[in-house]
Parts: structure tokens; sequence; C-alpha cells
């Protein structure tokens, strides 16, 4: 009788083992998968830029997301800084692409192929073109830029919507002592997630549970050395998807890493295109010159071509009293997109 209940104490012990060891395996074996699927959407590339995009060391590396529809948005951003005018700043461009949906009707992957042949920047992924999927996008340019080029000093992501000047961003730049971890841009706090499932923006407590977003930098322009990006990049595997890719990215993301955001000078940020608008014909009709670095297109594709030509050309001939405050004397309506909550 005692060799029986023996027998079945070995027996069961043997048994609560095995499952043990079997459960195990099965979690391990899961979560390899989930991370090999991470992994892949950071990876998987179907067209990439020039070999020559980083084949020197340079100084600034521009990535822009652009959705693969938005040939006029990129033709402004290349009228607006020729390649040749980027080489004199020693700097470089990419486009940030993802695959033609199935709604789209008036361009062709055919068509992106020639446009990477004619320019040689183009990175496009190959997950859809969706909003959810911006994530995906901008940790490929990350992760692309960190490696591909990571003899550049700074990795400058904006929108191809993003008016910006970029004399003023290198001059900005050329002041900043070398860090190991690097990330600036506009700092947004005390930010809530849309829990209203009629908002765009709307975020399950599934997908995220906590009350509060972490501080982090809004993706319309902000600035990274390759180091933090590629520290980004490595940590975003074991990590949950989450489908606002600034939130993940420079919230989450650094959080986790306990990496410091910095903000840029107040006078980088206009919050309204009209003001961009204003500092324009500023600059052309007054020769009152322009401080600011940084807005909205307001869905005028050729704003960004625009503000840099008067830039240049305003250059050394205009001036600004502290008396002609730009906020204080464009007329304006204030029923705009502000410019440092793309959620609104």
């Amino acid at each position: 009788m005692q060799k029986k209940v023996l027998y079945l104490i070995i027996f069961l012990l043997v048994s609560l083992a095995f499952w043990i060891y079997r459960t195990s395996n099965i979690e391990t074996e899961n979560t390899i998968l989930i991370l090999q699927q991470n992994q892949q959407y950071i990876n998987t590339i179907i067209i990439s830029p020039s070999n020559s995009t980083c084949r020197n060391p340079i100084h600034i590396l521009i990535i822009v997301t652009s959705y693969v529809g938005h040939i006029e948005l990129r033709s402004a951003h290349r009228q607006a800084m020729p390649p040749d005018y980027l080489a004199s700043k020693n700097a470089s461009r990419i486009f940030l692409l993802a695959k033609l949906p199935s709604a789209e009707r008036y361009i062709t992957q055919a068509a992106i192929e020639d446009e990477s042949k004619a320019f040689g920047d183009i990175l496009q992924g190959s997950f859809y073109e969706h909003y959810r999927n911006l994530t995906y996008k901008h940790l490929m340019g990350l992760q692309w830029a960190s490696s591909k080029c990571s003899n550049t000093a700074f990795i400058l992501k904006v929108d191809d919507d993003t008016v910006f000047n970029f004399d003023k961003t290198v001059d900005y730049l050329s002041s900043i002592p070398t860090q190991d971890q690097f990330i600036m841009g506009y700092i947004l706090n005390n930010t809530f997630p849309r829990r209203n499932s009629n908002n765009k923006w709307f975020v399950t407590r599934e997908e995220y549970p906590r009350h509060q977003y972490p501080a982090y930098l809004s993706g319309w322009f902000y600035i990274v050395n390759p180091k933090t990006a590629e520290m980004i990049c490595s940590e975003a595997p074991y990590h949950p998807y989450f489908w606002i890719d600034d939130i993940l990215v420079t919230g989450i993301l650094t959080e986790y890493l306990n990496i410091k955001l910095q903000q840029l000078p107040s006078g980088f940020w206009l919050e309204y295109y009209e003001l961009v608008e204003c500092c324009i014909r500023d600059m052309v009709e007054k020769n009152i010159q322009c401080k600011y670095v940084v807005g909205p297109n307001g869905g005028r594709h050729n704003l960004l071509v625009e503000f840099n030509n008067a830039y240049r050309n305003c250059k050394t001939s205009c001036s600004r009293s502290d008396q002609q405050n730009l906020k204080d004397t464009c007329i304006m309506k204030r029923d705009r997109t502000i410019f440092s909550d793309g959620m609104e």
C-alpha cells in the first residue's frame, strides 16, 4: 500500500514538473514569436535610399514622415532644400513611406519606384499606409538612420506637412554640445488618452491602461542623436505596440529608458499656419526678420518653399525690433489646429 502511494506521489511530481516545463517553453516560444513579429515591423524594407545618402560623415540627416501619395509635399521639400543646398550644409534627407493602401487611386507603386530612381531618397516599408501604422514608419526611419548613418551628429525627424527653416535649425544645432544621450523638441506634458470612441485618437484601456501619458515630444519636429535613436529602436520590440507614434517613441520608450527630454527654445515654434504666413509677409513686404523656425503648413503644400525662400532673401537685410512681436501684430483666426498637439 505504501509503495502505491509512493509511486502515485512520484507520478504526480513528474507530471507537475513536465507541466511547468511545457508551460514555460510555450510562454518562451510565444515571447520569441512576439519579439520576432515586432522586430519585423522595424526591419522590413521594400525600397532603400541611395547608398550615397550617408557615404561620408554628415552633420544632420533629415527623416521626413510622408504619406505615399503626398508627391507635392515631397516635391516642396526638395525644392525648398535641394540636394546641393543640403550638401553645402553637410546634411542629407530621406522620406519615410509605406505601401499603397487599396483605396489609393492617384498613384502607383511603379510611380514610387520611379521617384526613388530619380531622387534616391525613398525609404519604403512593407506595411500599409494608415495613421494606426505610423509607429511602424517612425521606428523604421529611426532604425535605418541610426544604423546606416551612425556617423551623423543629429537626426532631424519632421512630418511632410511641417514648415521649417533649415538654415536656423543648422545654426542652432551648431551651438549644441556633444551629449551621450540627446533628444530635443516640443515637450507635451499632462496629456490624457481620449476615451471617447467617436474621437479619431480614441484609445482603449487595453491599448493604454494608464490614466495619463508620459511627457513626450511633438512628432512634427524633433532632433535626436543616433545613439539615442538606436537605444529607442532596440527597446521597442519589448513593449506592446502603441499606434500613436510620438507618444510611444518619444514618451513611453524614453521614460522606460530614463532618457531626458530636452525642450527647444520657445522662439522656435509657431502654433498656427497663419503666423507662418504673417512671418513670410513681414520678410517679403516689410523687411522684418522672422525669428521663428517651425510651424504647420495649414494644407498649403508650397508654404515650405515660400518660407525658406523669404528667409534666404531677407537674411542679410532684415531686422526685427523688440516692439515688433509677431504674435501681437499678426491678424489671424484662432480657430485652427494647434501645431503643438497633433491630437486636437
